[in-house]
């Protein structure tokens, strides 16, 4: 007898299920079985260095918080089913401090223990992590910071005023931050599914997967539900630009006549052309400011690694899309386990980790691996950053295909701020702002401070 406990993309979710099989890794679903053992009950620990006057939180992966604002022993109660990797990390780090919580597996009574180390950190620009918003509960309430909730937040994008755009995908709106964590709803309904175009909440979407912006404040979505792209104005106007709702497929055309399946990754250029990851069509496509749709790399429906040039080349389930200011486009190539390079001319390699190969490994090009990346991002130094879901952190490529782990652990599925490496939850897209680099984790929204 086995339990299982099902993790959606970016949603803990605490479900138990009973299956007689070995477990399976599913394309939008992760799989933890154990052997039949305790529930996992309460966190026990100890807190040492926390400065007087000073308070440390902690979140849980199974969803209970609790502030600690003295040195010593500390209990939380919490109810998770066996074999599930419960976690405590650190939410909000004490002033001129940072805690780093250590947790053990849960022992044969269901008790994880808990050991939280609080330091001084000097003066300067130091790489950390922090909150934006959300993260605390499933919801769709607007708000500042943390009392704002998310169900699903998936895609996410920044302009050039700061303000970073959240696909928000299980309550099927586009969700708007402010550079000082005010969050609104900028488009559709939360719990309304529909494919209308109209301004703010007159527009309805479908499991919104990825959001783009362009110079001029407009953002873009790729509407994975309905197989579309849409516009939003600064006004909130929403229009549908590419695709047919509900009709899924692989044909080139202008507007409406294009055919999309499964649209998830979007950017877009200094130019105004889009760059699509269609995810179950293995291509990646692209929209010209006049709305016409061509499949720059890959073939419809056809699955595989090769690397070539145009329709030659083939992906395994592409779900995240850059491109920088040298026309280069870059892949996250989910299926395969694989970061793609597109250069000018719809020349694709591959440009780290090896189809097939499942693992963390950091390293130079083929050497190093990857587990389900989700999403690709890129600075103006020519590094690109990759949302690797699966491991549970940002991993960072150079130039030269250089691959490291910035920000958090292999297999430690926790949010946990402070000082990098720190730790996250099934991270799902990242965008880079300048030196910082936002990203989409466990129904919120996260922030890499002085990103290394």
């Amino acid at each position: 007898m086995r339990y299982c406990t099902r993790i959606p993309l970016v949603m803990l979710i605490l479900a138990a299920c009973l299956v007689s099989a070995s477990c399976d890794y599913g394309y939008d679903y992760y799989y933890a079985c154990s052997p039949c053992a305790a529930n996992v009950t309460s966190y026990m620990g100890t807190v040492s260095g926390l400065q007087p006057g000073t308070s440390v939180t902690l979140l849980a992966n199974t969803g209970e918080q609790t502030s600690l604002s003295a040195n010593g022993s500390f209990s939380v109660a919490t109810l998770a089913p066996p074999g599930f990797p419960a976690q405590l990390g650190v939410l909000f780090q004490p002033p001129g401090q940072n805690c780093v919580a250590s947790n053990s597996a849960p022992d044969a009574n269901g008790v994880v223990h808990v050991t939280v180390t609080c330091s001084a950190i000097g003066a300067g620009a130091i790489p950390s992590l922090a909150v934006v918003a959300g993260m605390l509960q499933e919801g769709a309430t607007d708000g500042s910071g943390t009392a704002a909730s998310f169900q699903g937040p998936f895609g996410i994008a920044v302009d050039g005023a700061g303000n970073v755009y959240v696909a928000d995908s299980g309550n099927n709106t586009v969700r708007a931050i402010t550079p000082s964590g005010v969050v609104s709803t900028l488009a559709g309904s939360a719990g309304v599914i529909g494919s209308a175009d109209g301004t703010g909440a007159g527009a309805s979407f479908n499991a919104p997967a990825g959001v783009a912006t362009d110079s001029a404040g407009n953002v873009y979505v790729a509407d994975t539900g309905n197989e579309t792209i849409r516009k939003i104005t600064p006004s909130g106007v929403v229009t549908t630009l590419a695709g047919s709702p509900g009709l899924a497929g692989t044909s080139d055309g202008t507007g409406s006549a294009a055919r999309f399946w499964g649209p998830i990754g979007i950017a877009a250029d200094a130019a105004g052309n889009l760059y699509v990851a269609d995810d179950y069509a293995n291509t990646i496509r692209v929209i010209t400011p006049s709305s016409m749709v061509t499949t720059l790399a890959g073939t419809g429906g056809v699955w595989g690694s090769v690397d070539g040039t145009g329709a030659a080349a083939r992906f395994n389930r592409p779900r995240g899309v850059a491109v920088d200011g040298a026309g280069n486009v870059y892949v996250a190539d989910t299926g395969n386990n694989t970061i793609r390079k597109i250069a000018p001319g719809a020349i694709v390699s591959t440009l780290a980790g090896t189809a097939g190969v499942w693992g963390s490994a950091d390293g130079a090009g083929a050497a190093a691996s990857f587990a389900r990346p989700l999403s690709v991002a890129n600075n103006a130094a020519g590094d690109v950053y990759v949302a690797d879901y699966q491991n549970s952190t940002i991993r960072k490529i150079t130039a030269s295909a250089v691959v490291t782990t910035v920000v958090g652990v292999p297999g430690r599925a926790v949010f946990s701020a402070g000082t990098l490496p720190g730790s996250l939850a099934y991270p799902a897209a990242v965008v880079v702002s300048a030196t910082s680099l936002f990203l989409t984790t466990n129904n919120g929204v996260a922030v890499v401070l002085n990103l290394p």
